[in-house]
């Protein structure tokens, strides 16, 4: 009896000594396909990189929001409505302070009583603005992150200062900050100080007041052109300040075009 147990026993002690054999030789293949596997590359994050700012000190929230709402289309229809009327209308539409700068409007002969007749749809509303305001000599700006309508004589004094990083643009040499800042003041974007005058002194005369030979007396905005930070400093109005915005994109995009074009060649 002992005999016959002994027999019936062996067959399955060596297919358990199989099994065992063949369960090690499997997960040391696995473990070596997967030291042979090339690592997997980590998956791109999901939280987006901000991009450098185009300009200093970078727009607050609020600010952005009124910028993103000025561009955003807008409908009007107004057959006869005063201009006030129209400005709470588009306030509210857009949920952004637009504010009648009353003052300045009589000084360009308008009230907020002018009537209005206008129809639009499918237009932003920064273009509505100045189809609506430039009749009247009026235009918008936005300042201490609000929209002011305003008169364009006093637009045109209203100057802000702002630093542009354009070390991208200007890689080839100094003499890049220079050029670049002709291409800026060619382009027609506002009204410009003669180059130099920002750098000058005023000349007082034996009875001690300045002489003709100043900075104030010549209206504009000014470019200085600062290496160490790669920047020009700007002082120009709010309009010429978005248009300069939209000329360094531009120029971006062409510089980009031109790179991806070379590489192709090769």
């Amino acid at each position: 009896m002992r005999r016959e147990q002994k027999q019936i026993r062996s067959p399955f002690l060596s297919v358990g000594m199989v099994a065992l054999v063949l369960g090690l030789l499997t997960l040391t293949i696995q473990a070596d396909e997967k030291q042979a596997a090339p690592a997997k590359k980590d998956e791109p994050s999901a939280v987006a990189v901000k991009s450098q700012p185009v300009f200093y000190p970078a727009l607050t929230k609020r600010e952005e929001l009124i910028d993103s709402m000025l561009k955003r289309d807008t409908h009007a229809n107004f057959p006869k409505v005063p201009l006030y009327e129209t400005i709470v209308y588009f306030s509210e539409l857009h949920n952004i302070p637009i504010l009648l700068q009353d003052k300045y409007l009589e000084e360009a002969g308008v009230t907020r009583e002018e009537m209005i007749d206008v129809n639009f749809k499918d237009q932003s509303l920064q273009n509505v603005l100045d189809y609506i305001l430039e009749p009247l000599d009026l235009t918008y700006v936005v300042d201490k992150e609000m929209v002011l309508i305003t008169s364009k004589d006093k637009a045109s004094r209203m100057f802000k200062t702002r630093v542009y990083p354009v070390g991208d643009l200007c890689r080839s040499s100094p003499d890049c900050y220079s050029a670049l800042e002709m291409v800026i003041r060619n382009a027609r974007i506002g009204d410009w100080k003669p180059r130099g005058m920002d750098k000058l002194t005023p000349i007082y005369g034996s009875s001690g007041t300045e002489s003709w030979v100043d900075t104030f007396q010549f209206k504009g905005g000014t470019i200085t052109v600062h290496e160490p930070s790669k920047s020009l400093v700007i002082s120009q109005t709010y309009h010429a300040h978005e248009a300069i915005v939209k000329l360094l994109q531009d120029l971006r995009q062409a510089q980009a075009a031109q790179k991806n074009s070379a590489d192709r060649s090769f």
